[in-house]
């Protein structure tokens, strides 16, 4: 009995009767559920839980398994550590064992023990001085008073020998008690398969009787053997076991140990005394040989008992057997005929067989010998061959031809004949194949049959013809078959292009059409023998003739601009064919330039596209060493686009240019022309008189009159210059800003003298500028009238002053010099033609001049006063 099954006792006691055994009020120790039922396909849940206040060591769920109080473990605790198995779950602790169980099948169907270990230590099964022992454990958990426990043995108190009783009492702090006793004795003393743990207490209305099954030894039976096996001849032994039985092997050369007695000895807890066994090892001998072709057997005729055998001339499945006699349990054989055996006859077995039929030369005298080890036994026959008188009998010849794994097949035979005819192939010169013969026999009539391959394709017709000799035809019978020339195969080549990870790669594909075998293809490049690498394949259509395809693949820079040769070698052609196609070189790439203006920023940008097989990064802008604008570059495989930024300032009017330089060296250009623009002037559409400036000859503003009740009133502009687009903004002296309305100066209400002063309207483009100044009055009715007499009053006063003067420069030429007259009439000119101010630009004079020039400064000023009109 194993260990696990006499802890299961001691368990059983304390769930069956811990309830009964505690005072009122007390809780039981362990709390569990007895009787389960399970659905099949289903979770079960085990519950059971340690209530008490011992230190548990380890736990577990255990299943029993047989009869013979087996059980395997489940799920617990071990050195602290928990385990599972069998669809079971990790319990919950040491002291709480419930888990759930997959019900996977019936055969799970069954008793479940759950089992607490204390501190206590407990000895079960073991063995001592070679006898095994066995120990079974009973405990009262939680009485008071003690309990009592007493054993039963056959339904007797054990005796002293050879059982032993251990008791061991453990009180509790609540005032109980627990009761342990460990009935152990020596397995091959006791016969009884099971022991009884009576258990008493004054709680109890009866004691309680527990029954557990215990082992027991049985007598074994005890059988000794001998027989033969193939070993390597060295002694051996091995021995073996299992539940049940054991087994003790040994291997010993039999032709050493033949004849030798062989003991074997057996103990047993149950025998009184050892027991052996006795085996006589058998004798071997080999007594002889003889023949058991009996039909073919003649009498010895010798005195050396030489046996003879009588053999047909072309008879077949002939088999000469031997018997060997004796125990041996097995031989070598050889066998020899004056030195080796003749072709065709094979020693199989003990047996000599004749491969064909017997011809004369399988006579002569046959030495056959068997040994074993030390023993030997020889036979010698004579075997002789009986010519056969044979009728001759023309053979049925026929010829047939057929296509079969890329062959023609030429089958010749003939069949049914006496004796075997003769038969070969006549073929046209400088044409071979393969060629074989097969030789059959049925009732006394041979029959032979000729194979020839030959290439299922020829360039050529061909005539192959089968011989046939016999001794029944006078002459030779000849058969002959036209093989007809094959089609020539149908080759095409086809390439295409495609692009990977930036990169172009060629495929040329070269297919042949053409009847069986398929062609062979290779590749060349250029005129050159240089082979690049290919994939072929073959395939076989449906109306039998056999498509060959080979494609290469390639990068497309590699060979770009040469021939590319697809050789096709096939059996129909004569020489070889090929086919080339052209690899084209590189495009030229396509250049595009084009300047931008940027939206909202003072900068221009150029731009270069280039597109084309691997244009890469091999693009630049050709720049002034000024240039201090920023490049970039975005480029792909067959896209870049270069940009360059730059201030109109820095170019306009220049032309910038774009290089692409090709990995091959090749160099292809493009020109962007930068426009020059300007902005002449901006000038007033309206009616207007200049304004002359103090400090130079151009007009300083254009003075214009405004009605001072009009609405609407409008001032128009004009750019001049070749600017595409243009920003026009007016303000007034003081800065601010007038209304516009596209090139007009716009007053939408009555004006005001407020209105009145300079206006400055400039237009903008980049860095070009061009300015107006407009000096806007506002006029009415009466003003103007005003302004008409005023200016017909200053010019008759000016006209006569004109003419005081000049009457004064006449009179005064006798007392100035010619020099003082011309600087007086250009100080006087000077006047009159610029409206500003006379301190300005003063002539040079002197002080007897003063008052002369005083007077041309008072007249001055009424004329500017009168130009400003």
């Amino acid at each position: 009995m194993g260990r696990s099954g006499l802890l299961f006792l001691g368990f059983v006691l304390n769930v069956a009767h811990c309830s009964d055994i505690l005072g009122p009020g007390e809780e039981s120790i362990i709390e569990i559920t007895h009787n389960i039922t399970a659905v099949l396909g289903e979770d079960v849940h085990l519950r059971c839980i340690y209530l008490g206040e011992s230190q548990i060591q380890s736990a577990e769920w255990k299943r029993r398994t047989n009869s013979k109080i087996k059980f395997k473990r489940l799920a617990g605790f071990a050195d602290g550590k928990p385990f599972s198995r069998d669809n079971v779950s990790i319990p919950v602790s040491l002291t709480n064992l419930t888990v759930h169980m997959q019900v996977s099948s019936v055969e799970v169907e069954g008793e479940y023990i759950c089992e607490f270990r204390s501190e206590e230590e407990y000895d079960f099964d073991k063995t001592i001085n070679g006898s095994h022992y066995q120990a079974v454990s009973c405990s009262a958990f939680s009485g008071r008073p003690v309990p009592q426990i007493s054993w039963l043995v056959d339904s007797r108190p054990p005796s002293y020998y050879p059982f032993t009783v251990d008791v061991s009492e453990t009180l509790h702090s609540n005032g109980t008690s627990t009761l342990s006793s460990i009935l152990r004795f020596p397995t091959h003393l006791q016969d009884e398969d099971s022991v009884t743990c009576v258990v008493q207490h004054p709680t109890l209305p009866k004691p309680t009787l527990t029954t557990v099954r215990v082992e027991t030894f049985t007598s074994p039976n005890v059988t000794i053997k001998a027989e033969m096996v193939q070993n390597g001849g060295n002694l051996q032994r091995e021995e073996h076991s299992d539940s049940d039985t054991k087994t003790s092997s040994v291997l010993l050369p039999a032709a050493v140990y033949e004849g030798v007695n062989v003991t074997c000895v057996f103990d047993h807890p149950t025998f009184t005394d050892k027991v052996s066994r006795v085996l006589t090892l058998p004798s071997f001998y080999l007594s002889g040989v003889q023949l058991l072709f009996s039909e073919m057997r003649n009498n010895s005729d010798d005195s050396q008992g030489t046996e003879s055998l009588e053999l047909k001339d072309g008879q077949s499945d002939t088999v000469i057997r031997l018997q060997v006699t004796g125990n041996v349990p097995h031989y070598n054989v050889t066998a020899r005929n004056d030195g080796p055996l003749p072709e065709g006859v094979e020693l199989v077995g003990s047996s000599l067989t004749v491969q064909g039929p017997v011809e004369h030369w399988h006579a002569g005298l046959y030495e056959c010998s068997f040994s074993y080890h030390h023993l030997k036994a020889t036979l010698k026959f004579n075997v002789t061959v009986k010519p056969q008188v044979i009728q001759p009998v023309p053979p049925t010849i026929r010829v047939d031809l057929r296509t079969e794994d890329g062959h023609r097949v030429i089958e010749c035979s003939a069949a049914d004949a006496v004796p075997v005819a003769n038969m070969s192939w006549l073929l046209p010169e400088g044409v071979s194949g393969v060629s074989w013969f097969n030789f059959t026999s049925h009732n006394g009539s041979h029959s032979v049959r000729g194979v020839l391959l030959l290439p299922a394709c020829s360039p050529w017709e061909l005539t192959a013809e089968c011989v046939i000799n016999h001794p029944a035809f006078e002459e030779p019978e000849n058969r002959s078959i036209t093989l007809p020339l094959c089609a020539r195969p149908n080759i095409t080549i086809n390439s295409s292009t495609e692009r990977r990870d930036g990169v172009e790669y060629t495929e040329v594909d070269c297919s042949v059409e053409s009847v069986a075998p398929a062609a062979t293809i290779t590749w060349h490049v250029g005129n050159s023998d240089n082979s690049i690498s290919y994939l072929s394949e073959t395939q076989v259509q449906a109306d039998g003739l056999v498509s060959a395809r080979s494609s290469a693949r390639f990068l497309s820079s590699l060979y770009s601009g040469q021939n590319l040769t697809c050789t096709v070698e096939h059996l129909s052609l004569e020489a070889p064919e090929t086919k080339t196609i052209h690899i084209l070189g590189p495009k030229a790439p396509l250049m595009s330039v084009s300047v931008v203006r940027q939206r909202d920023s003072p900068l221009w940008l150029a731009v270069c596209d280039c597109t084309g097989e691997g244009v890469g990064t091999n693009l630049e802008w050709v720049l002034p060493e000024n240039a201090k604008g920023l490049t970039s570059l975005h480029s792909e495989y067959t896209e870049a686009r270069l940009t360059y930024l730059f201030p109109l300032a820095l170019h306009e009017g220049q032309e910038l240019t774009c290089v692409y330089q090709s990995e091959h060296g090749a160099t292809e250009t493009k020109t962007l022309p930068i426009p020059r623009y300007y902005i002449s002037a901006v000038t007033v559409l309206n009616h207007t008189t200049p304004l002359q400036s103090r400090y130079g000859d151009g007009p300083f503003a254009h003075r214009l009159a405004l009605h001072e009740d009009h609405h609407n009133q409008r001032i128009l502009l004009r750019v001049e210059g070749n600017v595409p687009d243009y920003n026009l903004n007016c303000k007034r002296i003081d800065g601010s800003f007038v209304q516009m309305d596209g090139v007009a100066m716009v007053f939408p209400s009555e004006l005001t003298e407020q209105d009145e002063g300079l206006y400055s309207c400039q237009a903008s483009f980049y860095h070009h500028t061009a300015t107006v100044n407009i000096q806007v009055e506002v006029t009415n009715e009466e003003k103007h009238l005003e302004i008409t007499a005023i200016i017909c009053m200053s010019s008759a006063m000016a006209i006569l002053l004109i003419l005081a003067v000049t009457l004064w420069v006449c009179c005064k030429g006798y007392s100035k010099t010619q020099y003082k007259k011309k600087e007086s009439l250009s100080a006087l000119t000077s006047m009159m033609q610029e409206p500003g101010s006379p301190e300005v630009k003063k002539p040079a004079v002197t002080e007897n001049d003063s008052k002369e020039y005083d007077q041309l400064v008072n007249f001055s000023i009424v004329i500017d006063l009168k130009s400003t009109v």
